[in-house]
């Protein structure tokens, strides 16, 4: 229990914005990356160059989360892989690509081998609850991914304030009690 509590506090720093920024700024490794989208379909269009050129069953859809976003690896990176995060999904609206209304999907989001900082994911009861677009793809290994665009640093911090005062109020506690 103690290592999912851990696991969700690591995830409440974290949350979900959308914003496209210009096409330069998805190379940048210091620009934050969301990889849900609150906003309509079109403003999923830089998250489409996300998905590799080998990538197949690229899927747009509007989703809820079935449970909180996981962070895989322990505490020493036991179990790591190259996604950072695990997550649930239903499909409440197929968007485009062969996915039905209804259906559970899971997928891996973030890249560990990318090296970013600033990757917002749903951190809080608040945004857990949320309806949101997402770009899902999969690759030669088939597992389902989801792809990212970048967002700006302000909404960053705004959703992981949120994430953070959360986690706090969960622990009882704040930073130095």
């Amino acid at each position: 229990m103690k290592f999912v509590k851990r696991s969700l506090a690591l995830v409440a720093a974290m949350g979900a914005m959308t914003l496209v920024l210009p096409a330069s700024a998805a190379n940048d490794q210091s620009v934050p990356i969301a990889h849900f989208s609150e906003g309509t379909p079109s403003a999923l269009q830089e998250a489409l160059t996300d998905v590799p050129a080998n990538a197949n069953s690229v899927v747009v859809a509007k989703v809820r989360l079935q449970q909180p976003v996981f962070r895989m690896g322990g505490r020493h990176c036991e179990g790591c892989t190259n996604g950072i995060w695990f997550a649930r999904l239903k499909v409440t609206e197929a968007v485009r690509g062969n996915v039905e209304v209804g259906q559970v999907l899971d997928v891996f989001l973030g890249k560990r081998s990318e090296g970013r900082h600033y990757i917002a994911v749903p951190g809080s009861p608040n945004r857990w609850c949320r309806e949101y677009t997402v770009v899902i793809y999969t690759i030669e290994d088939g597992i389902r991914r989801l792809a990212s665009f970048p967002i700006s640093k302000t909404q960053y911090d705004e959703v992981s304030a949120e994430a953070l005062a959360y986690q706090a109020k969960q622990s009882g506690s704040g930073w130095c009690d």
